[in-house]
């Protein structure tokens, strides 16, 4: 999906419910932020190149995990909305 052509409604539905069947849960749905997305495609970037070797990726990755502990609540908690 590149951001010229954005996702179709019934393209979100179809994922949405893909996600839910595979043992998935909605905790909030939201449009990504830029922020989001730079973060979303860091990740990824860092993932695809830890898994050819790089050992910097694998650094940057093994340091956002470690972020994540740290965090009092869980990232499906802190999304979650009562």
């Amino acid at each position: 999906m590149s951001d010229k052509n954005p996702m179709t409604r019934e393209e979100l539905r179809e994922k949405v419910e893909e996600y839910l069947a595979n043992g998935g849960e909605i905790v909030q749905l939201r449009y990504a932020a830029e922020k989001d997305l730079n973060k979303s495609r860091r990740n990824f970037f860092h993932k695809d190149k830890a898994i050819a070797g790089s050992k910097k990726s694998e650094d940057a990755l093994a340091r956002e995990d470690d972020k994540e502990k740290t965090m009092i609540f869980s990232k499906t908690d802190r999304w979650r909305k009562e």
